[in-house]
């Protein structure tokens, strides 16, 4: 193994159309499959006013 594996990643992307965020959800998700098969994650897309929402709770769970 290359290294411990006991870093995090979070992310606020905005000015995005739904299509364009809908997208990266789709390869987010496929990442998180190649790279952390095991780790937990959740995704969340919505408006942009509404962002503080968005990350406390998280709508679609990665991997589940």
């Amino acid at each position: 193994m290359a290294g411990k594996k006991d870093n995090a990643l979070v992310a606020v992307i905005s000015d995005l159309t739904q299509t364009q965020a809908a997208q990266m959800s789709k390869e987010i998700m496929k990442a998180k499959a190649k790279y952390a098969p095991y780790g937990r994650g959740t995704i969340a897309t919505g408006l942009k006013s509404n962002v503080g929402s968005l990350i406390q709770n998280g709508k679609k769970r990665i991997g589940d």
